[in-house]
């Protein structure tokens, strides 16, 4: 497996938001480029699977396998920001807003990025299983859990790396 690294930027030393998403979105264009990574997965098994391709302080990489009707439940990234590509099916993104929930559907070669703070549920909810490729920056230490209630999201739960995942 190739080992990559975030592209040279002006400035990568300003706000945390600011220094991931660009680099995020490009690195994952470099990455998705080659064409075997979806089979790196078992697209057939019927559980999310993941597969970590880089992981250091500034930046780590996953690609995931969404089977048909699977979900991430409602989450953040902790102080990472985040990108995604898909790379294979179709997903779809739920954010919250202004009391419910709003989709954005992410097709093959479409990304979606995200400051750090940025709670979403992303799923597959079509018939076919999808594949896509997330980049965080810096690399994931926790992830905050919510449920809806109350016509907003609530924290139910925070996950640490290396424990839950």
């Amino acid at each position: 497996m190739t080992s990559y690294s975030l592209p040279p930027t002006a400035d990568r030393t300003t706000t945390p938001a600011g220094l991931a998403v660009l680099p995020l979105l490009q690195t994952l264009r470099q990455i998705a480029t080659d064409p075997d990574l979806p089979l790196l997965l078992d697209l057939e098994h019927r559980e999310r699977q993941w597969l970590e391709l880089r992981s250091d302080a500034d930046l780590q990489v996953w690609l995931i396998s969404w089977p048909t009707g699977t979900s991430t439940g409602w989450h953040d990234h902790g102080l990472a920001s985040g990108a995604y590509t898909t790379l294979r099916g179709r997903l779809t993104e739920y954010t919250w807003e202004h009391g419910g929930p709003a989709a954005w559907d992410v097709g093959r070669g479409e990304s979606r990025a995200f400051a750090a703070g940025y709670i979403h549920d992303v799923r597959n909810e079509t018939d076919e299983p999808a594949v896509s490729l997330h980049a965080y920056s810096p690399r994931l230490t926790t992830m905050t859990r919510y449920a809806p209630g109350r016509g907003r999201l609530e924290a139910v739960g925070v996950e640490q790396a290396g424990v839950q995942w």
